[in-house]
């Protein structure tokens, strides 16, 4: 056993002072950078500090004054010095395995971890404990096995920064490898102490190297702050990148972002102007982005996002750059092509491979896309123009029913400024109250009596007069219009069928068609209810009508909310059936009241077979499934009698009537209650 002399007590106190000083500073670093390995490294310091001062106290007791270990004094010494011995090792490691991974270590494992050693620790100091103050044997069980553990421990970690410093510029990581090695070199002369002492009776007094661990602790503590300063300077210079990084690419997709798209176009033009060659410019826009957004959540729609970005690269050659400029766009710059048709054969593929089915979140999604590409020179010789004139592009390829691509011609340009400065008057005719509501009656097939009405929009421009909602309604879906002009058309058509109740028939129904942003919308069911507590109308009174297509954009929401909307007691009838792609299971799920055959059908039905052949499966199934059905379109006495033999509920067209403003429909209306009277 080492001679408790002057030396070992200025070592052991230089020790103890030098471990607190260190406890101390590092403190102080971790209030400033809040780093955690900086809290396991002050926690070890402080634990290595008391392990000190209750070892020498230990100590004290039995060679200063031969107090024996069953003493309960020693004991709780022991024990203290076991748990605050272990612990030290324990919380150096955790400081090490969190600066040199970069992450933190599990909760679980963090506290498991400490309350294994501390038990070890206090089984280690309760073992052996007799009357004797001095044994060789608990000397070897207290500090030697910790003397083994920490050896192999400091070893291992030596090991690991000496592998991480070369990946990492500075002198801290070398350092601090250099003094865990010398602490282990260190700790295995105790350890050898320990069993020289043990098993070969040999005086552990004679060689005392305190003050060496003195200075291995002086120079460890400088090489945790070493590497402290260096792990800042690369967290440092990492944010540095990562921010440059984000400013020219986006967050969500990793892709380039519009400035770094610009620069590479900016760049690809001059390159292409000396050269004399052609590049392309792709602008892409997903169909129906929106409505996936507003039904199944942005986590989803993200999901979809990163998926598509992925794709499209797949898509790409290297040297080509793919840019998403914000929400659903991306762009796409190919720097060199030999042939126009080389950017068409790209974009064919980029909208081939986006047909296929996607899996985000376990939802299964359908999405296509809008291409519109511009060429340099021939389509602009400037970046800006070159973009503009893709979107241009792209826009046409919208109007030519979505997914498919478009390569710019000048006579795009004359459109776009049209749909533009038809949108601005469509705003001002919302804010000018130039929209109107016409009404065309359906009736009893039977009875030919009219049982309800159908809202239809209409927009009585001061200039051009009455126009069609065809010639509005995309632009008011692109645009978001939509919206509100919906929920006016809804408001109006419920005021007005609650004043012909009054005026005309208290049973009359309305029938006000929905679009499909419209009907995605969150909150749709309570708007509706709004509408009809503000206006007084019985729910029973009103029918909702979903085209087909909408009402598959997204089977599941759409079948949600039907039944939102049937609980609260409207009616809902599918519109345009049998042009649309959905299936009879669904058909059955969908809480629908009515089914309208689509005029396409009707207008040949009495020429073409297959149109009969359809119009009489549809009637038929739709009785089957205890549905209504409204030919629409009746334009003829052989098409009514048509419909009438195969036993369809009501008609709608012009052969009873055409779409009426309400002062003509009103009178309408109660010419025919006058004439059934």
């Amino acid at each position: 056993m080492p001679e408790f002399n002057l030396v070992t007590v200025i070592t052991s106190t230089a020790q103890t002072v030098t471990a607190i000083v260190m406890a101390v500073l590092l403190l102080g670093f971790l209030r400033q950078y809040k780093k955690d390995y900086l809290r396991h490294w002050t926690l070890s310091w402080t634990a290595l500090a008391a392990y000190y001062v209750t070892t020498s106290i230990g100590i004290a007791l039995g060679v200063g004054y031969n107090v024996a270990s069953s003493h309960p004094v020693r004991i709780l010494t022991a024990i203290l010095s076991g748990v605050f011995g272990y612990t030290n090792i324990a919380w150096l490691l955790f400081g090490i395995f969190e600066l040199l991974r970069r992450r933190p270590v599990r909760i679980r494992v963090y506290w498991r971890t400490l309350g294994a050693v501390a038990l070890f620790g206090v089984i280690t100091a309760l073992l052996f404990i007799g009357p004797d103050s001095v044994s060789s044997t608990r000397y070897f069980v207290r500090v030697g096995i910790r003397s083994l553990i920490a050896s192999i421990a400091y070893l291992a970690s030596s090991v690991a920064f000496w592998q991480v410093r070369k990946r990492r510029r500075g002198v801290g990581f070398t350092m601090f490898s250099a003094a865990l090695l010398l602490y282990a070199l260190q700790q295995a002369y105790q350890v050898g102490v320990s069993v020289g002492w043990r098993f070969f009776a040999q005086s552990a007094g004679t060689i005392y190297l305190g003050y060496i661990a003195f200075l291995l602790q002086a120079v460890t503590g400088m090489s945790m702050i070493a590497c402290l300063l260096e792990d800042e300077r690369e967290a440092s210079e990492l944010a540095t990148v990562e921010m440059e990084h984000l400013a020219y690419h986006d967050a969500l997709t990793g892709l380039p972002n519009r400035p770094l798209f610009m620069d590479r176009l900016i760049m690809s033009v001059a390159q292409a102007s000396r050269s004399n060659q052609k590049l392309a410019v792709f602008f892409l826009d997903l169909d129906r982005f929106k409505d996936i957004n507003d039904s199944l959540g942005h986590s989803t729609g993200d999901g979809l996002l990163k998926a598509v970005a992925e794709r499209i690269h797949r898509c790409i050659r290297e040297g080509d750059t793919v840019a998403r400029l914000g929400g659903d766009e991306f762009t796409l710059l190919i720097p060199r092509i030999d042939h126009v048709e080389d950017a068409a054969k790209i974009a064919q593929k980029i909208i081939e491979t986006l047909k296929i089915p996607f899996s985000i979140l376990d939802h299964e999604l359908f999405v296509t896309t809008s291409v519109g590409i511009s060429v340099y020179p021939d389509d602009g010789t400037d970046p800006e123009t070159l973009v503009r004139n893709a979107d241009t592009a792209m826009y046409r390829a919208k109007d030519q029913g979505r997914d498919n691509y478009q390569l710019y011609t000048p006579a795009m340009n004359a459109r776009a400024l049209e749909r533009l400065a038809l949108e601005n008057m469509l705003r001002k005719a919302l804010s000018h109250r130039e929209l109107v509501l016409y009404y065309q009656p359906v009736a009893d097939m039977k009875t030919k009596n009219v049982v309800g009405v159908e809202a239809l929009i209409r927009w009585r421009h001061p200039e051009r007069g009455l126009i069609s909602p065809a010639h509005f309604i995309p632009v008011a879906e692109t645009s978001g219009l939509i919206i509100p002009i919906g929920e006016w058309v809804l408001r109006t058509a419920c005021k007005q069928i609650k004043l012909w109740h009054k005026r005309i028939d208290p049973e009359l129904t309305v029938a006000v068609n929905l679009s499909a942003r419209q009907f995605q919308q969150p909150n749709f069911t309570e708007q509706i209810a709004e509408v009809l507590e503000e206006t007084g109308l019985a729910p029973r009174y009103l029918e909702l009508e979903i085209t087909e297509s909408s009402a598959m954009q997204n089977a599941e929401n759409t079948i949600y909310t039907l039944r939102e909307l049937k609980a609260l007691g409207v009616r809902i009838a599918m519109d345009d059936f049998g042009t649309g792609y959905s299936s009879l299971s669904y058909l059955k799920r969908f809480p629908i009241d009515t089914l309208k055959l689509d005029q396409s059908f009707v207008r040949d039905i009495t020429t073409d077979p297959s149109d009969a052949a359809i119009a009489t499966a549809v009637i038929a199934m739709a009785h089957s499934l205890d549905l209504r059905v409204i030919g629409e379109g009746v334009e003829t006495e052989e098409q009514f009698a048509f419909l009438l033999k195969q036993k369809c509920d009501y008609i709608q067209g012009y052969l009873f009537s055409p779409p009426q403003a309400v002062e003509s429909l009103e009178a309408y209306l109660l010419e025919r209650k006058a004439a059934v009277i």
